[in-house]
Parts: structure tokens; sequence; C-alpha cells
């Protein structure tokens, strides 16, 4: 299989395409190669691909729609138009469902934006299922948690996706015979209200309360807080 990574320099890229590399023909391209908000240049990065795992865009949770507008929002659309019916994955977020403070979040929660950043996110999974279903398509958005080689913070213990689960996220969204579906990208964190159910096959192995001594103190990676009323 032929996979195009975008976003190829970013954090998410750089954990998880050791292991694309050992199963996949893979072409990583970043911004250096083109920028996606261009339909010519994401029509020619993709081309010859027979998946895209997209994890290009802006990644900052206090980003403005100025700034999220060319890489999230018109970058996708452009995605999609030249994927026509071939597999993409996306990289969505838990920012998309980030106003959910209690209960069992999972992957049929509707949308519930904390942050522009997230509402640019659930477009992203609209548009995927729009395109799916209109034209054909095939997707696969992943609610990522923070992917991070440990958890940073206390704020992540509940949806922190530690580096192997996150390979074997992507592997799964890659293969599986699901046309579309939304997955929560969560390691199987020990008390997490993040639920890790889903229909591709996706069984995560990590736990962020074995790394807890080492964040006790730490704090700033929670899901975007509303205003207070």
């Amino acid at each position: 299989m032929r996979v195009v990574v975008t976003g190829a320099a970013g954090n998410v890229a750089q954990q998880v395409l050791p292991a694309l590399e050992q199963r996949y023909e893979l072409r990583p391209v970043d911004l250096a190669d083109g920028d996606l908000s261009d339909a010519a240049v994401a029509g020619r990065l993709v081309a010859d691909a027979d998946a895209i795992v997209h994890l290009a865009g802006n990644a900052q949770p206090s980003a403005s729609w100025d700034e999220l507008f060319a890489p999230n929002i018109v970058a996708v659309a452009n995605i999609l138009a030249a994927a026509r019916k071939k597999r993409v994955v996306f990289a969505s977020s838990v920012h998309a469902v980030g106003q959910y403070r209690e209960g069992i979040v999972d992957s049929h929660s509707p949308a519930a934006p904390c942050c522009s950043y997230g509402a640019s996110k659930a477009y992203a999974e609209a548009a995927a299922n729009s395109h799916c279903y209109q034209f054909g398509g095939s997707a696969i958005c992943l609610r990522l948690g923070a992917c991070t080689p440990e958890p940073p913070a206390l704020d992540a213990l509940e949806h922190w996706l530690g580096p192997e689960d996150l390979q074997q996220l992507v592997i799964r969204a890659l293969e599986t015979p699901v046309r579309f579906a939304i997955v929560p990208g969560i390691s199987a964190n020990t008390g997490s209200r993040w639920s890790t159910a889903n229909p591709i096959g996706y069984s995560p192995t990590q736990d962020s309360a074995n790394h807890r001594h080492l964040v006790e103190t730490a704090t700033g990676w929670a899901t975007c807080e509303g205003a207070a009323v």
C-alpha cells in the first residue's frame, strides 16, 4: 500500500512514521513540499497514493479562526477532494468533544468543541462523513489525546495516547474494512472517562497510571475551559 503522510515533521507523525515505514510504501510530506490549502498542491501530493494519513494542520488549541482557516478547514476540504475514494485517516482531537466534563465520552458522543481548534476538528469529522456518504469515500477520524512519549501533565492522564498505541491505532485505521468511523485516540488509561471502544479493532495496551508519579504537580493539558457565566 502506498501511503502519503502529511505533516511529516510534526510531533504525531514523528512518533508514528517508524511503524508505518516497516509496513507500507511511505511518502512523508510537509509544508516544504507544498501548501495543502492550495487545491492543486494537495492533488499533486496525494495523486499516486492508495491512502492518506492527514496529520498536517494547526494544532494549537489557542489558535484563532484566522490562523485555523487555511490549514484546518481549506486543507481538509482539498485532501478530501483529491482523495476521491481512497482511504483517508484524519487526525481529529479530544478538543472536538472537549465540552464534556462528566460521564463517559466515547465514539458516539456528538461533537461539542471547547475551542475554535476543536471546532475545526469537528468540521473535519463532519466533512469526512459527508464525503463518504456523497462520493463513496472512506475516512477514519481519530480523536487524538495527548500524543507524547510519556504523559506531560496530571491533566493529561485520562486522555494520554502512548506511542505504541498511536502506531497501532493508525495501522488499524488504514487497514480496517470499516468505511467511516470516529475512533477515540486514547490509551488504556486507568480510571479514564474516555472510552476506547471502537469498531476498527484498536486495542490499546499502554496506561498513563504507570507514569503518574512523574506528573503529580504538572498541569496545563486539560481540554479548554468555557467562560464563566
